[in-house]
């Protein structure tokens, strides 16, 4: 199926070999290249005009891209020492589930490139030369391979700068929010402008005539009594669901499917992942495309789940606000990520869980990713791991405000003002002094009056 493959092909992409592969591929074609240029230009009578430091004889281009390819070998063994390194460290500090981000970041990738472009090169043109004539003069080919040598020596050093300002805490917020901000641009790319959504609210508030509102759909009355389940047949965490796939599945049968999951659940072999309506259209061969239609793996991932998106940036905090590192300042960075990445999403159609015919009769019931779900998946292990740094809580409050001032649907405030009297009781619970408390207070009120429609003081 297309979801599986893009799945795959998501995978691939997101590898750390993909880039020094194709590099290292280039550096392949860039040996016959040259050598077949420099037996051209030979054959043909040729005066390549190169520096001095390229020497004209096979025994002197040996020689040097002898001496670049081993040092070649050194560099990459040096590269992946520092990298082993590097992550080790963001291991211990930020979490080992974010060794993905920091894996594909494409600098480092490149810097690894450019080193096997250069080995591979060099490797090659050396096998070559025995198949030289001694008249031939692989100018072109030697001045390539030392080229490679001498930008090897000036990316090596970026690498080393490179790979010591990634570990900074700020520096892996950065890639961790990145990875969140493309998920949500994937995921969701109908995006309305801040002026279209409020325009829209201010109209709905001043409307006079009550229109009758649109009936939510639903599912059949008896649907609970003549739906059949369907479970799962293996266990792993849901990356990727085809959701046409299901819907083409209904519509095809002439019923009605409940899906009970969504990427990022975990299901358990007899697990329940489907309904299906009526029972006797039910048979075996709906059961297997509708468990084909799930890709299951051994860990989540970010092709289709949001929330582990989300979940990343929030372990970076939690982990700051332990009692082991305890530092309020990284998980206060975190936070304004967060209000960052709900904010954009506040403003994109999440889209309905629900599938229908041209005829306006129900199909599919999904398993959504809302708003809400987003807000509580982002706020609530960092509200209860911050005893020991209040102050966190209430810079929560106020990133709370910011994200009720742009959020355009009532609905969408609510749950943002729900989640702030959260915070306000676990920091009246923790906060010793009336000040303090006082001050939080304030904040919450403020969250209220802007949720309520005034604006920010």
């Amino acid at each position: 199926m297309i979801t599986r493959l893009t799945n795959f092909a998501y995978k691939l992409l997101g590898s750390f070999w993909l880039i020094p592969t194709a590099m290292a591929i280039l550096g392949a074609l860039s040996a016959h290249v040259f050598i077949s240029l420099d037996i051209l230009f030979s054959d043909m009578g040729y005066d390549i005009s190169i520096p001095p430091l390229v020497g004209k004889s096979l025994e002197g281009g040996q020689a040097t891209l002898s001496t670049v390819a081993s040092s070649m070998v050194s560099v990459v063994s040096v590269t992946f020492s520092v990298t082993i390194v590097a992550l080790t460290m963001a291991s211990s500090q930020f979490g080992p589930r974010l060794l993905g981000t920091i894996l594909r970041d494409r600098r480092s990738q490149a810097c690894l490139g450019v080193f096997l472009l250069t080995y591979l090169h060099c490797l090659l043109v050396l096998r070559s030369f025995d198949a030289l004539s001694p008249d031939t003069e692989p100018r072109l080919s030697v001045a390539m391979g030392l080229t490679l040598g001498v930008l090897s020596f000036f990316v090596l050093i970026y690498f080393i700068q490179h790979v010591a300002l990634s570990i900074k805490a700020d520096q892996v917020i950065a890639l961790v929010f990145d990875d969140l901000r493309e998920n949500i641009e994937r995921l969701y790319p109908l995006e309305y402008s801040l002026d279209e959504l409020h325009q829209e609210t201010r109209a709905l508030n001043h409307e006079q005539v009550e229109e009758e509102p649109q009936p939510e759909p639903s599912l059949p009355k008896d649907f609970s009594k003549q739906a059949h389940m369907v479970r799962s047949r293996t266990s792993g965490y849901v990356q990727a669901m085809d959701n046409e796939w299901v819907v083409g599945v209904a519509e095809y049968r002439d019923m009605v499917v409940r899906m009970l999951v969504r990427p990022g659940d975990f299901i358990m072999a007899g697990g329940r992942i489907a309904e299906v309506w009526p029972y006797e259209k039910f048979d075996q061969d709906v059961a297997y495309k509708l468990r084909n239609s799930i890709v299951l793996g051994s860990d989540r991932t970010l092709y289709q789940d949001l929330e582990y998106a989300i979940l990343q940036l929030v372990e970076v905090a939690v982990r700051a606000l332990s009692p082991g590192i305890n530092d309020p300042h990284t998980a206060i960075a975190c936070v304004d990520r967060l209000g960052v990445a709900l904010a954009d999403l506040a403003r994109r159609d999440m889209g309905s869980p629900w599938r229908l015919n041209k005829d306006g009769r129900v199909r599919v019931q999904f398993k959504p990713f809302t708003f809400e779900g987003a807000v509580e998946a982002s706020f609530h292990k960092i509200r209860q791991a911050m005893v020991t740094a209040p102050t966190v809580g209430i810079h929560m409050l106020d990133v709370l405000v910011a994200i009720a001032d742009v959020a355009p649907k009532q609905e969408q405030r609510d749950g943002l003002l729900e989640q702030g009297r959260m915070v306000l009781s676990a920091l009246e619970r923790v906060l010793g002094e009336e000040n303090d408390i006082a001050d939080s207070q304030s904040r919450f009120q403020k969250l209220r009056r802007v949720v309520h429609g005034a604006p920010v003081a």
